[in-house]
C-alpha cells in the first residue's frame, strides 16, 4: 500500500488536541467511560478530556500494555515480561498466574473474565525494536493465555515481532506484526498484508479497526532487504542507533542515514522530506481495508503512535515521540 487515496498525507495528528504525559505507551477504556493511560511506571486515569490525570496505580517496571474486560477488570503488562490484574479501583486481584519466559508484554486482551491473552514481542526492554526488527529474520514473538487459576498455555509461537492483539468479526484472535506490516491470525495465516507502516497495536471499533503505526515503511529499508552483504556489514560494524532503520523520534542529524535530504531552503524541514520517523493512524473496515488515516509528517513532532482507542466519540492516540495523548476525530476532519 502507498500513501494515497484514504491513506493520503494530511495534518490531522499535528492539528489534534494534546495532553502532555511522561513516557506514555498504552491506553484502555474502563466501563466505557474512564480512560487509563500508562505513564512510565504508573497508570493514570481521566474521566473526561481536559481533566488533570490522576494516579491510578504504580509499578516497579514501565507499563507497556493495558486492557480492560467488560466487567471493569484491568490487565497491565510490564516491560520485564510480568503482568498484573487489578479491579477498577486499582487493587490487586489475587490468583492470576505469573507468566514464564516472556521477554516483554506489548499487548494484552481479556478473552473472558477468567482468561487474558498476552503478546510477547520477543524483544527485551533494553532492545530497540524499531532498529533491530527490520533486520532480524528470527521470529521470537509469541501469544500466551493466562487463566485466573494460574495456568498458562501458548497460543502461538515463532511470530515476527507481534505488537497488538484483537478479535476479528468471528471472534478469533488476530495479531499485528510490526516489521511484516501485516495482520495475521494465530495460525500464521495473513489476513491483510502490505500496510505502509510498521504496525503497533490493533484495536477493534464499532466499524472495524484502528491501527497504531510506529513509523512509515521506507523504500530504502525495503530495498536494502535485498542486499544481504551490505546489511551484514552494517550490523557487524555500526551501532544499532545508526542502522538504516525506522526510528521513534523525529530528530535530524548529519550522521543519520538520508537525513541530509530533509533540510531544504532556510533549513526548514518540509513535510515530504525523507524521514525514518512518522506519525500515522489507519482506520480500517472489518476486513482490514483502510477507510481513513491521520498523519504527522516529516516536519511534525507527533511520531511513533503506539496505541489508539475510541473514547466518547473521539479517537485517542499516544505519541511516544512527543510524549502526548492526542484527541481527534476522523469524521470531524473529513467534514
Amino acid at each position: 500500500m502507498t500513501l494515497e487515496g484514504v491513506l493520503g498525507p494530511n495534518t490531522v495528528i499535528d492539528d489534534a488536541e494534546g495532553l502532555k504525559v511522561e513516557a506514555p505507551q498504552a491506553l484502555c477504556v474502563v466501563d466505557g467511560s474512564r480512560l487509563l493511560i500508562s505513564s512510565g511506571n504508573a497508570v493514570l486515569a481521566i474521566s473526561r478530556w481536559g481533566d488533570q490525570p490522576q494516579p491510578w496505580c504504580v509499578f516497579d517496571q514501565p507499563v507497556t500494555a493495558l486492557s480492560a474486560s467488560p466487567a471493569g477488570t484491568v490487565g497491565i503488562g510490564l516491560a520485564d515480561g510480568s503482568f498484573s490484574v487489578r479491579d477498577r479501583a486499582g487493587s490487586v486481584l489475587a490468583g492470576w498466574g505469573r507468566p514464564e519466559s516472556l521477554a516483554s508484554v506489548t499487548d494484552c486482551l481479556f478473552v473472558s473474565e477468567d482468561e487474558i491473552a498476552l503478546v510477547d514481542s520477543g524483544y527485551r526492554a533494553g532492545e530497540d525494536i524499531l532498529s533491530r526488527a527490520p533486520w532480524d529474520e528470527t521470529g521470537r514473538g509469541q501469544v500466551v493465555m493466562i487463566n485466573r487459576n494460574g495456568a498458562m498455555r501458548r497460543l502461538a509461537a515463532g511470530l515476527h515481532c507481534p505488537m497488538g492483539l484483537a478479535r476479528d468479526a468471528d471472534g478469533e484472535l488476530i495479531v499485528s506484526l510490526l516489521e511484516r506490516a501485516a495482520i495475521v491470525d494465530l495460525a500464521g495465516k495473513v489476513r491483510q498484508p502490505g500496510f505502509p507502516a510498521y504496525l503497533g497495536r490493533v484495536r477493534a471499533t464499532e466499524s472495524g479497526y484502528l491501527l497504531s503505526c510506529l513509523s512509515r515503511r521506507d523504500p530504502l529499508i525495503e530495498f536494502l532487504k535485498t542486499e544481504a552483504e551490505f546489511v551484514a556489514e552494517m550490523k557487524a560494524t555500526i551501532d544499532p542507533r545508526h542502522w538504516i532503520s525506522p526510528r521513534a523520534h523525529p530528530e535530524f542529524s548529519h550522521d543519520f542515514p538520508i537525513e541530509l535530504g530533509a533540510t531544504r531552503l532556510f533549513g526548514e524541514i518540509k513535510p515530504w522530506a525523507p524521514s525514518f520517523s512518522y506519525g500515522l493512524v489507519i482506520a480500517t473496515d472489518t476486513a482490514f481495508i483502510p477507510t481513513g488515516s491521520a498523519h504527522s509528517r516529516a516536519n511534525g513532532a507527533r511520531h511513533a503512535i503506539s496505541d489508539t482507542v475510541e473514547w466518547n466519540g473521539d479517537v485517542i492516540a499516544v505519541s511516544r515521540a512527543s510524549g502526548e495523548v492526542l484527541r481527534f476525530s476522523f469524521a470531524r476532519e473529513a467534514a
